[in-house]
């Protein structure tokens, strides 16, 4: 087994090797921006440095250009043309923030650094929280749904269609609650494998979707990250119930029958607890042997949790958050605090990589027959 800090060290080549990059990218944006910025031309700043003429006063304009027509400065050409670029650089006081008064773009500084920390923590804890429920909720579903497989238990379409088929009408009219429970779980699987934006613009007139109360529970059920992570678990406990040493317990006498509260069955606080609900049952090990093959995905778990709540933060522009700074940053052309804000997201998901890793050596060791 790697040893507690080896885990922790061999991500921070990555860290680094990121930072630098990112340092790289905003000192060449910065020069590109600085080269391609326009510079205000000092033969046409000169018109609007006087005071006696207001530019913005359609008399004063005409009366400036007849003064220029009849008093030609040396190397104007057109008078038509000068006045169209006085009235270009006039403009550009009010559009370009470089050339406004106390303007400018904002700049990766103590101050601006500040401003991001209460956002940034803010997202951290959306974050941990959207973490944690996606993964007991999935954990949950797919024992469920693996318990269900074992039972032999057909879909609910399917018992509906087998009692029409056995009772025609009667049995289409008093089972008809399997019907509807069909059509809930079908609703429910499309609003699992919708986008969070879909969902949130569908309750936007009805609900405050700025709330964090609200974020949550859409970064949970959108975008099909709870179903991908069940369904992952749920294949591994499949393929680890088929294997050898299983059969063998089986054979051995071990508890395995799949009913709720029967003899030799599972208890029903094994879809909250599975480890401590299915004592002295084989299911314990087939989900221990399973867990610690699914714990290594929890980092692929990150990445898309991360990008679920950086989408939902820009497309419902939820101000005040993280993202949709980020956003407004880039779009403000302040490249240097965007880029901070992407390294500690990037942070974030890597953090949680060590996390994991640790986890999973932890778990191992308890496997480890040297330890």
């Amino acid at each position: 087994m790697r040893s507690l800090p080896a885990v922790v060290i061999e991500h921070l080549p990555a860290v680094l090797v990121v930072g630098l990059a990112l340092v790289a990218v905003s000192a060449i944006m910065r020069r590109n921006e600085s080269a391609s910025r326009p510079q205000a031309d000092p033969r046409i700043e000169r018109y609007l440095a006087i005071d006696s003429v207001d530019l913005a006063n359609p008399l004063d304009r005409a009366l400036l250009r007849d003064a220029l027509g009849v008093f030609r400065p040396p190397g104007v050409g057109d008078i038509d043309s000068l006045m169209y670029a006085i009235e270009d650089a006039r403009l550009a006081r009010f559009t370009d923030p470089s050339r406004k008064t106390g303007g400018g773009r904002a700049a990766l500084t103590w101050e601006t650094g500040m401003a991001i920390v209460p956002m940034y923590i803010v997202f951290l804890l959306v974050y941990c929280t959207v973490m944690m429920c996606t993964y007991f909720a999935a954990r949950a579903l797919s024992v469920w749904k693996f318990i269900a497989w074992k039972q032999g238990r057909a879909s609910a379409f399917r018992r509906y269609l087998a009692a029409v088929e056995s009772k025609g009408l009667a049995g289409a009219i008093s089972r008809a609650d399997l019907l509807v429970m069909s059509v809930a779980r079908g609703i429910a699987s499309l609003l699992l494998f919708s986008p969070a934006y879909v969902i949130a613009y569908s309750f936007r007139t009805s609900l405050d979707t700025e709330s964090i109360l609200f974020l949550i529970p859409l970064a949970v059920i959108s975008n099909g990250i709870l179903v991908n992570e069940a369904n992952h678990l749920y294949t591994l406990l499949v393929a680890e119930s088929r294997k050898g040493y299983i059969q063998t317990a089986i054979v051995k006498g071990v508890a395995s029958s799949y009913e709720w509260d029967a003899p030799g069955g599972l208890r029903r606080t094994t879809l909250l607890f599975p480890v401590r609900g299915a004592r002295g049952h084989v299911f314990r090990d087939i989900y221990r042997n399973a867990r610690l093959q699914f714990i290594p995905s929890m980092k692929e778990h990150a990445a898309f949790v991360v990008t679920g709540i950086v989408i939902i933060e820009m497309a419902l522009n939820i101000k005040g958050h993280l993202c949709y700074a980020l956003l407004q940053h880039l779009l403000y052309r302040e490249f240097d605090i965007a880029i901070a804000i992407v390294f500690a997201i990037f942070l974030t998901v890597k953090l949680t990589e060590a996390c994991v890793d640790l986890w999973h050596a932890l778990e191992t060791g308890k496997f480890d027959n040297a330890g």
